[in-house]
């Protein structure tokens, strides 16, 4: 009878529970960018040695170019299916100062061009993530 008064009693806790996910999956994490493919010529650039990167968690991205005084911008970010949707990007000037970016000459070395990007999910799972919009292709290796 002990038994089964206990097994009720974590059943009920474990379902008053209200656990919230963000449905982005493997997405989520810290990602290196290693090269980026221009579509239209299929050259391939070697990021390798860079370091930009990508942190992303729940509705919010961060890319940090560290070889670029420490460049920091946020964007918000939506993901539906196997679509990414960049918007609302931010300049990170310190921890208490974002400057909303107003044209997007500092996203092009990136792989991002326009102030809202949208990306085709071609794949994305515990080690890879490969990005696609309408220039560019952008691969990356989880950290």
């Amino acid at each position: 009878m002990r038994n089964i008064v206990y097994i009720l009693s974590i059943s009920l806790l474990a379902a008053a529970c209200e656990i919230e996910t963000t449905g982005n999956g493997s997405l989520d994490g810290n990602w290196q960018l290693r090269s980026i493919d221009t579509l239209a010529t299929s050259q391939r650039c070697d990021m390798s040695n860079s370091y930009i990167y990508w942190g992303i968690t729940s509705h919010i991205l961060q890319i940090r170019d560290i070889d670029n005084s420490n460049l920091k911008i946020l964007f918000n970010l939506k993901k539906e299916d196997n679509k990414l949707r960049l918007f609302s990007p931010h300049n990170v000037i310190t921890k208490d100062k974002l400057i909303a970016l107003e044209n997007d000459s500092l996203l092009q070395p990136l792989g991002i061009t326009s102030l809202q990007e949208d990306f085709l999910i071609e794949r994305s799972d515990n080690s890879q993530l490969v990005l696609k919009n309408e220039l560019y292709r952008l691969s990356f290796k989880k950290y």
